[in-house]
């Protein structure tokens, strides 16, 4: 809660310096406000949530919707979609601002018709910017991004909690995945109140974990081990395609499928995102399946004395055609 306060705190404070920025700076402020939020994992996590909310976003028709050649109304239906359209104009501003330094005064006098350049700022500011931060205020309260909420999981077992969950594990293999998923469960609704339910039944067998049922959009949230034989790298690729059915089981667009790696083994999976970003992803059948790798095997050796690990890779192609894999 600490946390999450000191970052609504911090997004308010990002707000409070665009609105007062000098409009001969502008770009440059945007620039740097850019940065900080791609440096904040829980605000990412959000922003991807929010980019997949809403269908269909005309994000050149709200661009020329600012020009106010007529009175400018919101190309969005939600408020997730809204805050999609202004985190775009936000980048565009942020990378013109490197070739062209009045980048962001510039927007807002298309934006504005006031003679004053400093109120017309101010006035795009608060008319066309602060509903994104007022989003991310809200949302971060709620601590309703998912995927931060399973970054902090992944860290908490792999920093902290690795032992104790394998050696149960290890004493009842044959319900060893379902350990591990009470336990996911337990974290999501602890610590991103995320409710949970585990194993209902959809249409297309049972999910271990998909939440909110009862209430909003439900969460589709599939664990799996990977032990390098009989649950393998086909193993991971079957369970992928089990969670996109339940995703359609429940008319949903997004699923995480949290792998828990008992080997000493690297896995590398494929994304449709930016190379490098946390965590990978991938698109079928007009579902995103977002990858959390939990490194959960105790340590054996030290770093030094362990050689070089073998990587498993789990190819495109082998997330289209399970077959080959």
């Amino acid at each position: 809660m600490k946390y999450q306060q000191q970052l609504q705190v911090a997004v308010r404070e990002r707000l409070r310096r665009l609105m007062i920025a000098s409009f001969a700076s502008a770009g440059h402020e945007v620039h740097l406000t850019v940065a900080w939020i791609k440096g904040q994992p829980a605000l990412r996590g959000l922003l991807e949530e929010a980019s997949r909310a809403e269908s269909g976003l005309d994000r050149e028709r709200f661009r020329a919707g600012l020009a106010r050649d007529e009175p400018f109304v919101w190309t969005s239906r939600t408020e997730e979609g809204r805050a999609t359209l202004v985190w775009g104009l936000l980048q565009d501003i942020a990378a013109e601002d490197e070739r062209n330094p009045q980048a962001g005064f510039r927007t807002a006098m298309e934006y504005s018709n006031k003679s004053n350049l400093q109120d017309s700022w101010r006035e795009f500011a608060e008319d066309i910017l602060q509903p994104l931060f007022d989003f991310l205020g809200e949302r971060v309260g709620a601590a309703s991004s998912i995927l931060h909420t399973l970054q902090r999981y992944r860290t908490r077992i792999e920093w902290f909690d690795r032992d104790e969950l394998h050696a149960r594990y290890t004493a009842d293999t044959r319900n060893g995945e379902e350990i591990y998923n009470l336990d996911l469960q337990r974290f999501l609704f602890l610590e991103g109140d995320h409710l949970t339910h585990a194993k209902p039944r959809s249409a297309s067998g049972e999910a271990d974990l998909i939440g909110d049922l009862d209430g909003g959009e439900p969460l589709i949230c599939d664990g799996k081990i990977f032990d390098g034989s009989g649950r393998g790298k086909s193993y991971l690729i079957k369970g992928m395609h089990q969670i996109i059915k339940y995703a359609h089981d429940y008319g949903q667009h997004t699923a995480y499928l949290v792998i828990y790696n008992l080997t000493d083994k690297l896995l590398d999976f494929p994304t449709d995102g930016t190379p490098d970003a946390w965590p990978p992803y991938a698109e079928l059948a007009g579902v995103r399946v977002y990858f959390i790798h939990v490194r959960a095997l105790p340590p054996t050796t030290t770093a030094s004395k362990a050689g070089k690990a073998t990587r498993v890779v789990i190819a495109r192609d082998d997330l289209s055609n399970p077959d080959s894999a």
